[in-house]
């Protein structure tokens, strides 16, 4: 369970919901796209373009991340990606205060270390970046260290950057990880926030909606998790929070013919959104197995029809409008506290 991906490994609250309730119930599903993208690999990241759909990941190239820009047809294209001293994993981009970072994982051989660091985009689409900085102390652990990594930067809505984490502080059982966060004002330096935002062994954590009082979040369960029976397979899984902090239950999202790792996604419309994720295995995790990078679709079932495989019921997230103070301004917020700088009136 080393999630140093050198070898391939690896809703919900809606603001558009129609008359929901705190006790409503929603229901998604995610449909698989009929398209075969051709590019194998592990923790894919989706940047949204002009020109469609620019889809990293881990694929064991020199440089440790390869690029390729995919057409909503599933035509990929591959990128060059300039990468300065190689050996890069798990790498996502994020808009921040000081710009465009591109964030990863790394291996320092003169430490024995592997640590989260970012790195300042040299151009718009990021194929290229500067120099990387080591995000915290806090996120350099051994390179051996099992079960940790697959960071994931989101910019909250008062502009700070957070950074969602795999650590295990105890390898006493088959499913040890747990997700952590940090969190920093200029995207660059991070502290480490108290507590859990998820346990019970939660991994590959993705943020798809980050909006006042309105959080979205996909992921999937660890390779010793799986409680699908004798079929062992990692399967993708959502969940909501009001602020990012304190997460509903995980709910399943997919069913267990095959393992699902990995995913990432952004919002095409109110409540629908593109998912791209690492596929593979059919049983017990081997870490022999060939991923390769699928596309679907996840938005609100169509219960008419009488369900479909794959559809998760979801508590709706309990949220109210507050009065909220800066200053001589007064704003009234969905949301279960006031943002940083505002206080509850």
């Amino acid at each position: 369970m080393n999630y140093f991906k050198t070898l391939p490994l690896a809703l919900l609250f809606a603001v558009g919901l129609p008359h929901a309730s705190a006790q409503a119930v929603v229901e998604w599903q995610l449909t698989d796209d009929a398209v075969s993208l051709g590019i194998n690999g592990v923790s894919p990241h989706v940047e949204k373009t002009a020109s469609g759909d620019r889809v990293f990941r881990s694929d064991m190239v020199p440089s440790g991340t390869a690029a390729s820009m995919c057409t909503d047809a599933g035509a990929c294209t591959s990128e060059n990606l300039t990468v300065s001293g190689g050996g890069v994993s798990d790498f996502a981009i994020a808009s921040t205060p000081s710009g465009m970072r591109a964030y990863f994982k790394r291996v320092d051989p003169a430490t024995n270390t592997q640590a989260v660091y970012s790195a300042a985009c040299n151009t718009s689409d990021c194929l290229s970046f500067g120099t990387a900085t080591l995000t915290s102390s806090a996120m350099q652990v051994a390179k051996d260290t099992k079960a940790w990594g697959v960071p994931d930067p989101v910019r909250l809505p008062d502009g700070r950057v957070r950074i969602y984490i795999v650590e295990s502080p105890s390898l006493d059982s088959s499913c040890p990880e747990k997700v952590a966060s940090y969190i920093s004002g200029d995207g660059i330096s991070f502290t480490k926030e108290s507590g859990w935002r998820l346990e019970n062994g939660y991994v590959d954590t993705e943020i798809l909606r980050a909006k006042d009082g309105d959080w979205v979040m996909i992921m999937a369960d660890g390779p010793g998790c799986p409680a699908s029976g004798a079929r062992k397979v990692q399967q993708l899984f959502v969940s909501t929070s009001s602020d990012g902090l304190t997460w509903a239950t995980p709910q399943v999202l997919t069913k267990t013919d095959i393992g699902r790792l990995d995913p990432t996604g952004y919002e095409v419309s109110t409540n629908v959104f593109r998912i791209y994720y690492a596929a593979g295995g059919s049983g017990a995790f081997d870490p022999n197995t060939v991923y390769s990078v699928k596309r679907a679709t996840m938005r609100i079932a169509d219960t008419t029809k009488g369900g479909d495989v794959g559809i998760t019921k979801t508590p709706a997230a309990k949220s109210k409008t507050i009065t909220c103070v800066k200053g001589k301004t007064t704003k009234k917020f969905t949301a279960t506290r006031c943002p940083k700088g505002w206080k509850k009136k």
